[in-house]
C-alpha cells in the first residue's frame, strides 16, 4: 500500500466501523478454527500483518509471527511489543516446512502479484491438518481508484477463490461473503464512485484511502460497527451469496486423520 494508507489505517484502527467489524468477525473465526485445540502449543503467522490489528487476538491463542513488506508497519508492531516480526514477501517466507498450525492472511492476497506461489508457500508452511484463514475484497467489477491506492492486484468471488485454494492442495471448509448486511447500501455508493471516476479521473497525487474520508458521526459509526460485527453470529452456521468482502478457510489434508 501507499505509506499514507498505512498511516491512515494506524490512526483509524479501533475507531472506524469497518476495522471494528472485521476484527470482531476475524477474531470469532480464529477462535472457532482453534476451538478443538485448546491447551496445545500452537504456532501461527499473520501474513501481511500491517499495523498489527490482529496480533493481539492471535497471540492469545498461539505463538504468533507477523510479516509485512512495509518497514514502518513492522516497526509499529515491534513498538507494540511483538518481537517475532519480520519483513518478507508472501511467496518467499523464511520459515521451515510444516512449522505452522494456522496462517491468517486478512486482506493480503489481493496485494500480491504472485498469487499462486503465495498459496503454495502457505501450503508448504502448514502442518498437516493446519488451516489457512483469509479474507479478500469481492467483485472485480468494483475495482476502483481506492484499490489502486492500496495496491490491490485483483478482487475475488467466492467460487474463484475456492477453486484457487483447491488447486493449491487445500480442502476448502468454509467460503462466504461478508459485509453483506450493509452491502445494499455500500453497492450503490461504490457504483456512484466508479461513475464519478469515469467522468473525472482521479489524479496521480490522490493517494489517500477512503477510510478516513468515509468516517461517519459517532452514533452512526457505532451502529455500523454493530451491524457489521453481528455477521459473526450468522457466519457460524451458514454462508451468504453476496457481500463487499469474502472469507475462506482452507485446511491442509492430514493423511493420518480419519475421513
Amino acid at each position: 500500500m501507499e505509506p499514507s494508507a498505512y498511516a491512515e489505517f494506524r490512526d483509524e484502527e479501533g475507531k472506524h466501523w469497518w476495522f471494528i467489524g472485521r476484527k470482531n468477525i476475524f477474531s470469532h473465526l480464529v477462535r472457532r478454527v482453534l476451538r478443538d485445540r485448546r491447551g496445545e502449543h500452537l504456532t501461527a503467522l499473520d501474513l501481511g500483518c500491517g499495523m498489527g490489528g490482529m496480533l493481539d487476538e492471535l497471540s492469545a491463542h498461539t505463538e504468533v509471527y507477523g510479516t509485512d513488506i512495509e518497514q514502518s508497519a513492522l516497526t509499529h508492531c515491534r513498538d507494540r511489543g511483538y518481537a517475532r516480526i519480520f519483513k518478507a514477501h508472501g511467496q518467499h517466507l523464511p520459515l521451515p516446512d510444516a512449522s505452522l498450525d494456522l496462517i491468517c492472511a486478512f486482506d493480503t492476497l489481493e496485494h500480491i502479484p504472485e498469487e499462486r506461489e503465495t498459496i503454495a508457500e502457505c501450503f508448504r508452511l502448514l502442518k498437516p491438518g493446519g488451516c489457512l484463514l483469509l479474507s479478500v475484497p469481492a467483485y472485480q467489477m468494483l475495482y476502483s481508484h481506492q484499490d489502486r491506492v492500496v495496491h490491490h492486484q485483483r478482487r475475488y468471488t467466492v467460487g474463484g477463490l475456492a477453486r484457487k485454494l483447491t488447486a493449491g492442495g487445500f480442502r476448502v471448509t468454509r467460503a462466504s461473503y461478508i459485509n453483506f448486511l450493509l452491502f445494499p447500501a455500500i453497492l450503490p455508493a461504490l457504483l456512484l464512485i466508479k461513475l464519478k471516476e469515469a467522468v473525472f479521473p482521479p489524479g496521480d497525487d490522490m493517494s489517500s484511502s477512503n477510510v478516513s474520508i468515509s468516517r461517519p458521526s459517532s452514533w452512526l459509526n457505532r451502529l455500523l460497527a454493530g451491524i457489521f460485527s453481528f455477521e459473526r453470529h450468522l457466519l457460524t452456521g451458514c454462508s451468504v451469496p453476496a457481500g463487499h468482502s469474502l472469507i475462506a478457510i482452507g485446511r491442509k489434508p492430514d493423511p493420518e486423520s480419519r475421513p
